[in-house]
């Protein structure tokens, strides 16, 4: 689905993405209205929200991860921030394909020892 950010977004947010917005979708639809007696390009734009997490622990109220980072066995290890992980709460990379796919700019936390 291509994105109505894309298309609305740098004038409708003037280049800034309000918080609560990554991770929403839009729905566009515009008309031509008459404004003074001149017809006038309306765009309706409607926020709709979606999961972010696509499947991980779905049967959990809430997925909550505890690390005591005194215990980590490496100097810096990430921790995903996208949900996509294979190897979830560890990120696997899978925010790269993410980001092309939606362009997203998600990365992993990094937890340094």
């Amino acid at each position: 689905m291509e994105s109505v950010l894309s298309h609305v977004g740098a004038g409708f947010f003037n280049g800034m993405i309000p918080r609560g917005v990554l991770g929403t979708h839009f729905k566009a639809s515009s008309f031509v209205g008459v404004d003074g007696g001149r017809p006038r390009r309306v765009v309706l734009v409607k926020a709709e929200a979606v999961s972010i997490n696509p499947d991980i622990r779905k049967s959990e109220e809430k997925v909550v991860d505890s690390v005591v980072v005194t215990e980590l066995s490496k100097p810096l290890t990430p921790y995903c921030r996208c949900w996509r992980s294979g190897t979830f709460p560890l990120c696997d990379g899978s925010h790269v394909k993410h980001n092309k796919a939606t362009g997203d700019n998600v990365g992993p936390l990094l937890l340094k020892k």
